[in-house]
């Protein structure tokens, strides 16, 4: 027998060897959940340990976002998509999920079937009947099988067309092995009421937090029925909507879970054999700064000039097609990057003929309009 076999390090360095050899296997066949950085909208890819892939929503409509979910998908090896799970259809939901589909062979789109009338919401659905992909409208109690992965669907009923576009978001809790995973869209606080009143086990090692960590929603009877290790907060950086709320924050924060937020993270990966979780982040950021709130982090300088903003325009209706920015970003829920996509657009098209003509601006939902439509005009 060689010397090298009897030398005892030999057999240290073959078990070292071995294991890093199984730990790599191993990683390879787990579930993988990947909360992608879309700024302020929701978008997970699900990696299933069997190879399979559930895109749930896809981010607010922008040609950078949708660059970006599209080169996420091909650089972890996407060939096709199982699933795409659209839980509602507002535009920081489904905004980027007609290129997806452009993109990527899917073979079904499951969707909460509330009906909106955004020039997003029809493209998206004229892309899925384009390509006669598989439409279907989960209803709760309703369960899929996806390989080693158990879906239960818990919102909407049958009353879909009765709730707002938030309550009729898809809730479904995905199950692997031991482990449970709870997926909430923007429902607020009358369904989260709801799956308790109905006595469904919402217990999760993980959740979605609920409409991006608005105190519309996670009531502390809520969280506390859930009992999350860790929270995930889809969140974009210096958003105008104050998410997440210091107090949804804290409510997840006393019961023990871990925080995690993309504002702050980037893409954040959390990893499950089925009996424990493993969290990559791609931005490291101290628990100080995962604890604090949006709002809190306002300095003085700039709420002076929030307050000065909504003083110079509050009383005064805002001509879209003369606007400055400045007049624009005092509008609810526009930044500097929607007031410049507001610009680019009259620049190229002309003057707005309508005031709903500004729905044709990339990222401008029916929400934002309703916001609006009172404060703004044409003449």
């Amino acid at each position: 027998m060689p010397k090298f076999f009897k030398n005892k390090y030999f057999y240290v360095f073959l078990c070292i060897i071995l294991i890093l050899i199984f730990s790599l296997n191993s990683a390879a066949h787990n579930l993988k959940l990947n909360f992608i950085d879309v700024g302020q909208g929701d978008c997970i890819l699900i990696q299933g340990p069997d190879g399979s892939n559930i895109l749930v929503d896809g981010g607010d409509s922008d040609d950078q976002t949708a660059e970006h979910i599209i080169n996420y998908l091909n650089n972890k090896d996407v060939k096709k998509l199982d699933y795409i799970i659209s839980t509602h259809p507002h535009s920081d939901h489904i905004g980027n999920l007609a290129a997806v589909l452009n993109n990527f062979p899917v073979d079904n789109v499951l969707d909460s079937g509330r009906i909106h009338t955004s020039q997003t919401y029809e493209n998206y659905l004229q892309t899925i009947e384009a390509k006669q992909i598989n439409f279907k409208l989960p209803r709760t109690g309703d369960k899929i099988k996806i390989g080693q992965l158990s879906l239960l669907f818990l919102n909407p009923d049958k009353n879909v067309n009765d709730y707002s576009l938030n309550n009729a978001s898809l809730v479904f809790m995905l199950s692997y092995k031991k482990q449970k995973f709870l997926f909430t869209g923007d429902m607020e606080k009358e369904i989260e009421n709801k799956l308790l009143q109905n006595n469904f086990d919402l217990k999760a090692n993980l959740i979605k937090v609920p409409h991006h960590g608005s105190d519309s929603s996670s009531t502390a009877a809520f969280v506390k029925a859930v009992q999350p290790e860790i929270a995930v907060f889809q969140v974009g950086k210096d958003n105008n909507y104050g998410h997440p709320e210091q107090k949804i924050i804290n409510r997840y924060h006393q019961i023990g879970s871990k925080i995690y937020r993309n504002d702050l993270n980037g893409d954040i990966v959390v990893n499950s054999n089925g009996t424990a979780l493993a969290v990559k982040v791609l931005k490291t950021a101290s628990e100080k700064q995962l604890l604090t709130g949006h709002q809190e982090k306002i300095n003085a300088n700039q709420q002076q000039t929030k307050a000065n903003s909504a003083s110079n325009y509050k009383n005064k209706k805002i001509n879209i097609n003369h606007a400055s920015a400045a007049e624009l970003t005092s509008l609810w829920g526009v930044g500097p990057a929607t007031a410049k996509k507001i610009i680019a657009y009259r620049k190229k098209h002309g003057p707005f003929q309508a005031i709903s003509a500004i729905k044709n601006v990339k990222g401008i939902s029916e929400v934002k309009f309703a916001h609006w439509k009172n404060r703004i005009t044409i003449k």
